[in-house]
C-alpha cells in the first residue's frame, strides 16, 4: 500500500526543528539566557520539542487511520532507538571527558556516570525520543480499542492528565533529597502524561485530516490569535514568577505550543509548495536535533575571530547556520556510509521526491516524526 505524505508535516518539523537549534544558539552567545529578552524569547522557542511529539503521531494515525504499519518496532528501533543510544553514550563520553579534566575523577568513573543517565533515564536533548517510544506503543493500543471510545471524552481525560501532571511539578517543591530535586528538576520529563494530550489530539486530527482542514478554514481568526494570546500568557506567567521552570514542560506551554501547531498547520495548508529549505530542513530533522549540541559546543572553542561569540545578534545567527548545516552534512555523509543511518538515522524523503540519497541503507523512508 503507497504510503500517504502530509506536506504541512515538512513545514511543521522543519519550524520545531530549527526553532531548537536557535534557541540553543541564542543561549550560547547570550549566556544560557539570562538576558531578560533572551530568557522570553527563548522560552517561546521551547515550543518545538512539543510539536516534534504531536507530529510523530499525527503522521501515523494520517498514513494509517485503520491499520498497524508492517514491521513497525523493526525500523523504529533500528533507526531511531540505536542513534539514541549511539548519541547518548557519546555525550557521555564528552561530558566525562569534560567533568574527568576539570574535577580530576577517573575517566571512567565520569563516563559511566552520565552514561546510564542517558540511556537510561534520556538525561540529554535526546530524550524527547523515549516519549515518542511511549506513544508508540499507546499508538499500538489506540489502533485496536480506540474505537470503542468517544473521542471527545478521551480528549477531555488526557488534557485533564497532562495538566494534573505538569501542575503537580510546577507549583510544588521536591522533598530535600538529592533524588527527589533530580526527579523535579528534569525526571518527570520524559514520562507519557506530561505530553498525552499533544498524542490525543495528533491522532484525532491524523484520522480526521480533512474536517481538521474545514475547521481551520472556520475558525482561522482564533487560529491567528491565540498563539498571541497565549504566548502573552506564557511571558506573564514568566515574568510574575508563578511557574519557574523553563522549558515546554509547563501547564501554559502546552496551550502554546498547541496553538502554534494550529498556527504553523493553516499557514502551511495555504502554500502551494513546501519551500525548498523547509522541505531540505525536515528532511535532515532528525540529525539536526541530535547533532547541533555537539557543533554549538565546538564553535565555543574556536577563536575570537571567527566572530561566533563576540557579535551579538549576528553571533547567533552564524551559529545557528552553522550547526543546521552542518549537522545536514555530517548525516549526508553517514548514509552514504555502510550502516550510517543505524548511527545517525535516515534521511527523510521529500515531499515530491525525485532522486534519493546515495545511501546503502534502502528503502529510504521519511525520519523521526514521519510515518513508514
Amino acid at each position: 500500500m503507497e504510503r500517504k505524505m502530509n506536506s504541512e508535516m515538512f513545514v511543521l518539523r522543519s519550524v520545531a526543528c530549527l526553532s531548537i537549534a536557535l534557541l540553543h544558539a541564542l543561549y550560547r552567545v547570550y549566556d544560557d539566557g539570562n538576558t531578560p529578552w533572551v530568557e522570553s524569547v527563548g522560552l517561546l522557542l521551547t515550543f518545538g520539542t512539543p510539536v516534534f511529539v504531536f507530529i510523530s503521531q499525527f503522521v501515523l494515525s494520517f498514513a494509517y487511520p485503520n491499520e498497524i504499519p508492517a514491521r513497525f518496532w523493526e525500523k523504529r528501533i533500528k533507526y531511531i532507538l540505536l542513534p539514541y543510544f549511539f548519541f547518548g553514550t557519546l555525550y557521555a563520553g564528552l561530558k566525562g571527558l569534560e567533568l574527568s579534566s576539570s574535577d580530576g575523577i577517573p575517566l571512567l568513573q565520569a563516563f559511566w556516570y552520565y552514561l546510564w543517565r542517558h540511556l537510561l533515564i534520556g538525561d540529554f536533548h535526546g530524550y524527547f525520543i523515549l516519549i515518542i517510544f511511549q506513544f508508540y506503543a499507546l499508538f499500538l493500543w489506540f489502533q485496536t480499542y480506540a474505537k470503542r471510545l468517544n473521542p471527545r471524552n478521551i480528549l477531555i481525560v488526557s488534557f485533564l492528565i497532562n495538566v494534573i501532571y505538569l501542575g503537580f511539578f510546577n507549583f510544588t517543591t521536591p522533598a530535600d533529597t538529592a533524588a527527589a530535586h533530580y526527579f523535579w528538576d528534569k525526571m518527570y520529563w520524559i514520562f507519557a502524561p506530561g505530553w498525552i494530550f499533544y498524542f490525543t489530539v495528533a491522532y484525532y486530527l491524523g484520522r480526521n485530516e480533512l474536517w481538521f482542514r474545514e475547521k481551520l478554514k472556520k475558525f482561522r481568526i482564533a487560529v491567528y490569535t491565540l498563539p498571541v494570546l497565549t504566548g502573552a500568557l506564557v511571558l506573564f506567567v514568566n515574568s510574575q514568577g508563578l511557574i519557574t521552570a523553563h522549558s515546554s514542560k509547563r501547564i501554559d506551554m502546552l496551550l502554546f505550543a498547541l496553538s502554534m501547531i494550529l498556527l504553523l498547520f493553516s499557514v502551511a495548508s495555504k502554500m502551494k509548495k513546501v519551500p525548498r529549505v523547509l522541505e531540505w530542513s525536515s528532511r535532515y530533522s532528525f540529525g539536526i536535533y541530535l547533532l547541533h549540541p555537539l557543533l554549538l559546543a565546538i564553535f565555543v572553542k574556536l577563536p575570537a575571530s571567527f566572530g561566533l561569540q563576540n557579535l551579538g545578534l549576528f553571533s547567533v545567527l552564524l551559529q545557528f547556520v552553522g550547526c543546521v548545516v552542518g549537522s545536514a552534512l555530517i548525516m549526508n555523509l553517514a548514509n552514504r556510509i555502510p550502516g550510517g543511518a543505524y548511527v545517525f538515522g535516515r534521511i527523510g524523503v521529500g515531499i515530491n521526491p525525485s532522486k534519493p540519497p546515495k545511501s546503502l541503507d534502502k528503502p529510504i523512508t521519511p525520519n523521526i516524526g514521519n510515518a513508514n
